[in-house]
């Protein structure tokens, strides 16, 4: 695999959808619609999926593509594309900046390379499994602090007793710091970057984990499901510093 040939593909990839995005966001006149599962969706959560599917299928047509808005295509290729176009959708909707969007890179299944790009604040994360950057500056996650100083991020608080084990989350909390809602794909932004320590989702569906694995791992940061497996097997994430995932881990499934 060549990093830098889907650094660069994505990057202008990313360049085009933000433009696309900003021209919706705050905007007084945007229309919310609700999807099936009662999910919201846009105009700028489809106009871009289309854009990026359209690109994709024009450079790496023996591609297949999954994406959030429109589905599977080319299911049988060996590499397959995931698209996320706007991660956080509800955090766009708001008028909040902490959403993104979300392109990975995946060989017989597993993820090779992932970017998220956040629009409002111009930064691009990219990442192989073994290196990740952001605006092509080295990122790393940060290690040797300790769980009672830990900061820990979710999306969703009352999705957590939901899905998982809410007493388990209570007492993680208890041992830690603080936690804050810093969530969608910019809590996974601030554990890769050496600004908070845990971030975790305990429902998550595949455009939304696919791009965090390559970049997490790539900063040297854990990255698993709920219970420690392969995330991109899993329909959860946890992602956190080295020396602590394992902790984490046992106290949410004890």
């Amino acid at each position: 695999m060549q990093f830098e040939e889907f650094d660069a593909f994505t990057g202008k990839l990313c360049k085009e959808t933000e433009r696309i995005i900003l021209d919706y966001f705050e905007s007084p006149d945007l229309e919310i619609l609700s999807k099936s599962d009662d999910t919201p969706v846009t105009a700028a959560d489809r106009k871009a999926e289309e854009m990026i599917r359209a690109a994709i299928e024009t450079v790496y047509p023996e591609h297949g593509i999954m994406g959030e808005e429109f589905g599977n295509s080319n299911e049988s290729a060996d590499y397959q594309w995931v698209v996320d176009p706007i991660d956080g959708t509800k955090t766009f909707t708001a008028g909040t900046p902490l959403f993104g969007t979300m392109i990975a890179l995946l060989k017989d299944g597993e993820p090779l390379f992932g970017c998220i790009n956040y629009p409002v604040i111009h930064k691009r994360l990219s990442g192989d499994n073994q290196n990740a950057y952001c605006n092509t500056k080295p990122i790393s996650a940060r290690s040797g602090v300790p769980l009672s100083d830990a900061i820990v991020l979710t999306t969703d608080v009352q999705s957590i007793p939901k899905y998982q084990n809410g007493a388990n989350f209570d007492e993680l909390l208890g041992k830690t710091k603080f936690c804050r809602t810093w969530g969608d794909c910019f809590g996974y932004f601030l554990v890769a970057t050496g600004k908070a320590d845990i971030m975790l989702d305990p429902i998550m569906n595949p455009w939304d984990i696919m791009a965090l694995v390559p970049v997490l791992r790539g900063a040297g940061a854990v990255i698993t499901d709920w219970y420690g497996g392969n995330p991109a097997k899993g329909e959860s994430c946890i992602a956190s510093n080295p020396d602590l995932h394992e902790l984490v881990i046992q106290t949410l499934n004890q």
